[in-house]
């Protein structure tokens, strides 16, 4: 029966968060995550809760959820509850590659995987992307084609958030020293219209760069003048004055 509540933690999670609601906060939140017609987050509804409010009403809920509850709650309308299922679905996949537990972490990327629609806005991709992906590649020791499959079918998928993810997921392989994947995902996204994907290719760039400022030259000397300006804004941020304006001149 649709709306009916399978998941009885769920259920108290969602009880808990309506609790909470603030609706002036809510207002805010709106606006700053663009959700009016025509804007990236349109449609989105918020409860009104801070990101630390959300952290603490989640702590009674840490490892009591399996697989429907997060399914469940990625369900929501409300922006909070799906972001409260990541936070906790980013405290599974870290503990089950502390215990190197391949087959739960592959469960969880194939909920992930199907569901990555509701992390339908920059922060909820953010927070669980290269988290989830990270810990299940690192436990799983996954191939390089294997990475690159995935990350492909999320490249050309045409929705904003799987781009973005696809994008994203690579921090956890800069964090390896691996920046193939970053490298290959800022090229073939280098004419996207999305400013949400030159601003998650610089911030990938950055990365690169803090870990090997040399790699991220080569690349730079390569494609900057194709390079959308916001990504190159973001990928030089930690350059010199002198350095930043010259990869600026076209």
């Amino acid at each position: 029966m649709a709306g009916l509540h399978l998941n009885m933690e769920a259920q108290e999670l969602e009880a808990i968060f309506m609790v909470h609601a603030d609706p002036d906060k809510a207002r805010h939140l709106m606006k700053f995550f663009k959700t009016g017609i025509g804007q990236y987050g349109y449609g989105d509804q918020f409860l009104g809760l801070p990101v630390p409010v959300t952290r603490s009403l989640i702590k009674p809920f840490r490892k009591k959820l399996d697989l429907s509850a997060f399914d469940e709650l990625l369900n929501s309308p409300w922006h909070e509850i799906r972001l409260a299922s990541l936070f906790l679905m980013v405290e599974e996949a870290n503990a089950m590659l502390k215990t190197k537990n391949p087959s739960g972490l592959q469960s969880l990327v194939e909920l992930y995987d199907r569901r990555l629609e509701r992390a339908n806005n920059w922060d909820l991709v953010d927070l669980s992307a290269y988290n989830i992906m990270g810990a299940y590649w690192r436990c799983a020791k996954t191939s390089s084609e294997e990475r690159q499959r995935f990350l492909k079918a999320w490249a050309d998928s045409g929705n904003l958030w799987r781009e973005r993810a696809a994008i994203v997921s690579t921090n956890a392989l800069i964090r390896l020293g691996n920046f193939e994947e970053t490298f290959r995902l800022a090229e073939y996204f280098i004419d996207n219209p999305q400013d949400l994907i030159h601003k998650a290719i610089g911030w990938m760039l950055r990365e690169v760069g803090k870990k090997n400022l040399d790699a991220l030259r080569i690349f730079l000397s390569k494609h900057h003048e194709r390079l959308p300006r916001t990504a190159l804004r973001y990928a030089i941020e930690r350059m010199a004055a002198e350095e930043r304006k010259k990869w600026m001149i076209k």
